[in-house]
């Protein structure tokens, strides 16, 4: 019996050795190459247990998941002139395991890479752009452009004619730019420009432009970028005193405004209130004086009348009326015997 424990212990840590070496698996989230000694043999996309060669085959496992990578913040000057210090982030996916591995090798310099792309694309983006454009709501265009112009990576034309099909593969675009600032976006070669550039390098024709090869980053490096993204857009901490200061004196303006606008309409309304009262008032005073008139036209009437029913009654009322007026404790009068008045105050009912 001890004579097969040996032999079986043997086997079972070959086995512990062997057999690490000789599957390895694949997860969901991954996707794997498979070298020879530095030299590739295959890839793996689809998760699973898989086979490789103990020893001497290495396996090298990549995230296919969206990856994310914040780009260091920066100082971008804008076309008006002015600095802003804008943190910015991207998104990215690995499509091609081989192409990545040659050229990037692993995430961390895929990182990299990808911000100083990113980082140049926005330079040259933000310069071309105001900046209210660049913290407002067209930020969102700025970002897209960003985008695809972060996709692709400028070669050597040697690299073109090397590495691709010539300037007509389709990963490969080439731009003309006659703008020496860069203020103006380059424009794609015609197809006519393409055929000067195919049969000479520098052609007269094209003098008067700046000629860029750019190749897709897909090809090139084995990614795609998905999104680039704003975090963040402030003022350099050197001028953002002044700056507040600035908006602050802008916002008391326009509250300032804002207040005189308001007091304005308040004596607008104030002064029509009031004339609206004056019609009011004159109006019930006419209407009013009418109403009296009217009044003392009908009492006239009604008097008319009642003298011509009796004429002495109202002779006799008006004379009352006259005494009334100068009679008082401190008047003497004297009257003839024959008086009217004498003989009412004689004889209030009348000789009755």
């Amino acid at each position: 019996m001890a004579k097969f424990t040996i032999p079986l212990i043997v086997i079972i840590i070959a086995g512990l050795v062997v057999i690490p070496q000789t599957l390895f698996v694949v997860d969901e989230t991954q996707m794997a190459i498979v070298t020879r000694f530095g030299e590739f043999k295959r890839d793996h996309r689809t998760p699973g247990l898989q086979v490789k060669t103990p020893f001497a085959e290495q396996v090298t496992l990549f995230d296919k998941r969206l990856l994310r990578v914040d780009v260091a913040p920066a100082s971008l000057l804008t076309s008006d002139k002015r600095n802003l210090v804008i943190d910015s982030y991207a998104r990215y996916l690995i499509i091609d395991p081989l192409i990545f591995y040659k050229n990037l090798r692993n995430e961390a310099s895929a990182d990299a890479r990808v911000g100083d792309i990113v980082n140049a694309q926005l330079r040259q983006e933000v310069a071309r752009d105001l900046q209210t454009e660049v913290i407002s709501e067209t930020r969102e265009d700025i970002m897209d452009r960003v985008t695809a112009d972060s996709n692709r990576i400028s070669i050597p034309r040697g690299d073109v004619l090397r590495d691709y099909d010539g300037l007509r593969d389709p990963y490969i675009s080439v731009r003309l730019d006659d703008d020496p600032n860069d203020e103006i976006r380059s424009r794609l070669a015609t197809d006519a420009e393409l055929e000067l550039l195919v049969a000479n390098a520098n052609p007269p024709e094209l003098d008067d432009f700046t000629v860029t090869y750019q190749a897709s980053i897909r090809k090139a490096l084995g990614i795609v970028i998905v999104d680039v993204r704003i975090k963040r857009a402030d003022f350099p901490p050197d001028i953002e005193t002044s700056v507040f200061s600035r908006m602050e004196a802008e916002r008391e303006r326009i509250a300032s405004g804002l207040r005189a606008e308001g007091a304005q309409r308040d004596s607008e309304i104030r002064a029509e209130v009031d004339r609206q009262v004056k019609i009011i008032l004159e109006t019930a005073e006419g209407r009013s004086a009418l109403l009296i008139g009217e009044a003392e036209e009908e009492a006239i009437a009604i008097l008319a009348e009642s003298l011509e029913k009796n004429p002495d009654f109202y002779s006799f009322r008006r004379s009352l009326e006259a005494y009334r007026v100068f009679l008082d404790s401190q008047t003497t009068v004297i009257l003839d015997p024959d008086s009217d008045l004498l003989k009412f105050l004689s004889d209030p009912n009348g000789g009755s």
